[in-house]
């Protein structure tokens, strides 16, 4: 049964989405090669974090549209979650294969996030001034200008 406010139709968007990741996912990492073993996984995560950075903010920007909730859907939740690995992850960090690697990654996987995050709305950047007026005919060179 699914939840309140979260469909079958949902769930499919999810599925189709996680498939299209766990597709890109398997056709970036099969070729294994030397050294790959170890960065591939990392290099997707932090890829899908940059990635899912710029879909959440994006989405966030243009509000609650039913456009905004199929992005999320398909590509937030269904492709990134597809495309990312922590099952993989954390198997190589239990192992010790990359275990600096793999505490590195989950470091820069937040500032990948929050670059996508910054990337997708400009507006954060911006600094608003609440009351404040500029008068070009004012000159405020000390000792001349104002009355």
């Amino acid at each position: 049964m699914a939840r309140p406010g979260f469909s079958w139709g949902d769930c499919l968007l999810v599925a189709a989405g996680g498939a299209i990741g766990v597709g890109l996912r398997a056709l970036l990492l099969l070729p294994e090669s030397d050294g790959w073993a170890v960065w591939g996984v990392p290099t997707l995560n932090l890829i899908g974090a940059l990635l899912l950075g710029l879909v959440t903010g994006w989405a966030a920007r243009i509000g609650s549209s039913a456009r905004a909730r199929v992005v999320r859907l398909l590509v937030g939740t269904g492709a990134m979650g597809g495309f990312t690995t922590y099952s993989s992850f954390a198997v190589n960090a239990v192992h010790g294969e990359a275990l600096w690697i793999t505490l590195a990654t989950a470091v820069v996987g937040v500032g990948a996030a929050w670059a996508g995050l910054v990337l997708s709305r400009p507006r954060l950047l911006e600094v608003e001034r609440v009351g404040e007026t500029v008068d070009d005919d004012i000159d405020d060179r000390p000792g001349e200008g104002r009355a």
